[in-house]
């Protein structure tokens, strides 16, 4: 262990078990590590799952640490930005397929040319890097009551939110794209 590196010692306290460990390393080093997962993703939501899921990580695989190898925040730091990386691909693995199916449809339900549907394609695009910046909440009710054609009473019931709630998110996240798109 280096000399003078208490998030080290923490770390082989947390690989002893100790709970007590883990929350001070919480406490010295959130911050830190959630700025990490917010400047890759650019959602509070998820930079906030993605540093629980980290911590977690921390935990389980503290004895894997090598204090020989750096420092213990850039160790930490490193698990928090492969866990946002992974969430990135994951999602834009995801939106591509959305746009394919997209296209898929579009070209299903009209005659469209092909010039007119790679326009839309990109139009799309950009409605979806909007929607990324909404609470997953607001995303998904608008994709349900857009495309998928819920009506807000059908949204509150599957959701088992209030119906002024459902109105109030699809009405914000809808002017939060419009916002972006401008």
């Amino acid at each position: 262990m280096l000399k003078g590196d208490p998030l080290a010692d923490l770390l082989s306290r947390c690989t002893a078990g100790e709970e007590q460990a883990l929350k001070k390393l919480y406490q010295f080093c959130s911050p830190k590590l959630y700025a990490v997962a917010l400047a890759l993703l650019k959602n509070e939501d998820l930079a906030e799952d993605i540093l629980q899921d980290s911590f977690v990580k921390i935990w389980k695989r503290s004895g894997t640490y090598n204090p020989s190898k750096g420092a213990a925040m850039t160790w930490m730091a490193s698990i928090v930005r492969h866990r946002a990386l992974d969430v990135l691909r994951s999602a834009r693995l995801q939106r591509e397929r959305d746009l394919d199916q997209f296209a898929v449809e579009m070209i299903a339900d009209s005659n469209q040319d092909p010039l007119s549907l790679a326009e839309t394609k990109v139009s799309m695009a950009a409605i979806l890097d909007c929607m990324d910046q909404l609470k997953e909440e607001q995303k998904q009710c608008i994709i349900k009551a857009y495309c998928y054609g819920y009506s807000h009473d059908e949204l509150s019931k599957s959701l088992a939110m209030p119906l002024g709630t459902i109105k109030a998110w699809i009405r914000r996240g809808i002017k939060r794209i419009r916002e972006c798109l401008d």
